[in-house]
Parts: C-alpha cells; structure tokens; sequence
C-alpha cells in the first residue's frame, strides 16, 4: 500500500515504535517525532500524508499540536488523528479518534479510512472518525 507518510507523534517512545511497527507492517512509510515541537517541524518538512499524535505528553499536549498544525496554511489540510486513553478528551482539533489501547487492526483500518476520505474529499468538510467505524459529520 502506497499511502504517504504517516507522522507519529508521542512522547512515549516504546508506544511510538510499537504505532510505528503496525503502520509499517501493512505498509505505510512513517516518521516518529518524540516531542509535540519536533512533531511540528517535522510536519513541515516531510509533508506528511496523515499525523497521529498522543494527546498527553509534556510541555505541548496533543491539542496544543493539532491547533498549532491547523493554524499553519503549510499543515492544515494535513488529516489529524489523536490518540488517547481519556474517553473523554477533546477530539474537535483532529479529524479521527483512536481510544488507547487498540489493537494494530483498528490504527491500520483507522489509516485506511482518514486516507480514503482526505484524497476524496472536494470541499473542506469536517468529519470525525473513530476507532469503532462510528462516524460523526
């Protein structure tokens, strides 16, 4: 599967390789970043086709991230999901939604859908995806 990029960002690192090896084993190409400020740098030079990020890390949450990608014109159409364990966190800053802990079918199909609906989509239309397959427009 050739999709583009996928850009990981968290603070854990184990979690990081662990996202980054179920990405890759179904083919995707990934980058890892390990702090949200390096996630956004990173995102402007490798152009990546989706962002995954953790909401909790430290001095930048997930939300700080994905506010700071969307009000970048270089980044914002860059599909956001975030991953967390609240059930509760914030979700309106990303496009997709992955509850902590999933298992590598739900990240892998969660890709497939963000992938499919960004490069369908004709007009900037906010959608959110969840890990279940529940769909929030």
């Amino acid at each position: 599967m050739n999709s583009g990029l996928v850009l990981i960002i968290d603070d854990d690192v184990a979690m990081a390789e662990a996202v980054q090896d179920m990405l890759q084993a179904a083919g995707h190409s990934t980058a890892v970043a390990c702090t949200g400020f390096h996630g956004l740098k990173l995102a402007r030079e490798v152009k990546p086709s989706v962002i995954v990020c953790d909401m909790q890390m430290p001095n930048m949450t997930g939300t700080d991230v994905f506010h700071a990608l969307a009000s970048d014109p270089a980044t914002a159409h860059i599909p956001r999901v975030l991953m967390t364990g609240y059930i509760d966190a914030d979700r309106s800053c990303a496009n997709a939604f992955l509850l902590k802990p999933f298992e590598p079918h739900q990240i892998v199909e969660m890709m497939k859908r963000v992938i499919s609906t960004s490069s369908k989509a004709s007009t900037p239309k906010k959608r959110e995806l969840v890990a279940d397959a529940h769909w929030r427009g």
